[in-house]
């Protein structure tokens, strides 16, 4: 999922629509104009604040680019109530644009889950293919970690630069490498009540 916002967000705030993207495993391409360079580039939604008039340029021009307007509650609500209606988060009349980018995004989800693709023969599988599942980005192979064990035992194999990481790391780890989804503990286990900690 790409998401362009434009103007400032104040309910939910920036950082929240933030969170809620990232959860959705999707990108905030950009926060402020000019969007020129990102029209063609397979944004899904652009998140318009809510003071925004229809008749300015820019949302013209995402509506002429087939790019949905949304408030941020649509991209809240997408990712954090599946199954909530999205419908009156939608705006200047974007329903069938936001249609259309929500059967892209679902079509891609089945694709993905369908074509999870199997270890290599020869077990090196190219981290060059892999893309950065904070930033979406495929370059900088040499400091990206890719989520996983040798023998493809754990791990769910995300790739993540290592300052795309949450907090960012300085180098790249010695061994094996697991993202926080996958990292936990096995022995995660609270002491019952009414017995003392030692």
């Amino acid at each position: 999922m790409q998401i362009i916002v434009y103007g400032q967000l104040i309910l939910p705030a920036l950082d929240t629509v933030k969170r809620a993207v990232k959860a959705g495993d999707g990108a905030i391409l950009a926060t402020s104009p000019p969007y020129t360079r990102f029209l063609d580039s397979g944004v899904d939604f652009t998140v318009v604040s809510a003071c925004i008039p229809s008749a300015d340029a820019w949302v013209k021009e995402f509506i002429r680019h087939g790019i949905p307007c949304v408030s941020a509650d649509y991209l809240v609500d997408y990712v954090c109530k599946p199954g909530h209606p999205l419908d009156r988060h939608l705006l200047f009349k974007t329903n069938d644009l936001a249609n259309k980018s929500l059967k892209k995004l679902m079509q891609n989800q089945q694709k993905v889950a369908m074509d999870k693709p199997e270890p290599s023969e020869d077990g090196n599988d190219d981290p060059e293919d892999l893309s950065c599942s904070v930033c979406g980005r495929k370059d900088r192979g040499e400091v990206m970690l890719i989520c996983g064990d040798e023998k493809g035992a754990q791990g769910c194999g995300i790739g993540l630069h290592i300052d795309c990481c949450d907090p960012p790391l300085e180098d790249v780890p010695d061994g094996d490498w697991l993202c926080p989804k996958c990292d936990v503990p096995k022995s995660k286990t609270k002491p019952s009540r009414g017995t003392a900690a030692s």
